[in-house]
């Protein structure tokens, strides 16, 4: 995010997004003319999103299948970009083709709204796929960590026999603060689909992360790779 001064609304925070591969600017979040007459609150939901691409850059998001989604803002499937000045591959080819039929696949999953804001609702590597349609970790770790007696907290896709994967909480408490596993659950009621609902919260002391002080959700999966759920 970069601060801005902006004449109408004072000090202003600029949500953009962008790769390496991209050169490395894709979106910036700028209001469209019609936004300025809405409410503070209405306009702060639309910066929380990454934004609309910039000229020369396009955006597509895609299902399993590579098939095109609509851009309704609920639909949310794979990022994809293209543009004159985004990679078309990597030194000596490592890593293999970088391109899908002309489009770059960035490894987020995204939603795009009818007026072209983009947001990242999850790393492809990250999201969750339950019976055939995707649940997005970060939202769900969002909500968890806004429990007064949440600390931290890591949401992973554990093997489940019916679904294919299903939605595993994992979480620090803060000190002195007691929550249990139905407190949490029930704290979920509402704010999300049913569906979205963990299934199962693990209560642990630490959360492993990368060099840059990231959640590492390669490692916590190692590390819960023989988890399963109760009664599955």
């Amino acid at each position: 995010m970069i601060r801005a001064f902006d004449e109408q609304f004072d000090i202003t925070v600029l949500h953009a997004w962008g790769m390496t591969e991209m050169s490395p600017l894709g979106t910036v979040n700028t209001y469209k003319q019609k936004h300025l007459a809405l409410s503070a609150e209405e306009r702060d939901r639309i910066r929380l999103k990454q934004g609309r691409g910039i000229f020369g850059v396009e955006m597509k998001i895609i299902d399993g299948d590579g098939k095109a989604l609509p851009h309704d803002g609920k639909a949310f499937g794979d990022l994809m970009v293209r543009g004159p000045w985004i990679t078309s591959g990597y030194y000596r080819s490592e890593g293999g083709d970088a391109l899908i039929d002309g489009w770059f696949p960035t490894g987020d999953v995204a939603t795009i709204d009818p007026d072209g804001y983009m947001q990242i609702t999850d790393r492809s590597k990250d999201v969750i796929k339950s019976g055939g349609e995707w649940i997005s970790s970060i939202d769900l770790e969002n909500i968890a960590v806004a429990h007064p007696a949440v600390a931290e907290a890591a949401v992973i896709g554990a093997a489940h026999p019916k679904w294919d994967e299903r939605p595993l909480l994992v979480v620090i408490r803060k000190a002195g603060q007691e929550v249990s596993r139905e407190d949490l659950i029930a704290f979920y009621q509402g704010k999300v689909a049913k569906w979205w609902i963990p299934d199962d919260v693990i209560f642990v002391d630490d959360l492993p992360h990368t060099a840059t002080g990231k959640l590492s959700k390669l490692q916590l999966r190692e590390r819960l790779r023989d988890y399963r759920f109760p009664g599955a």
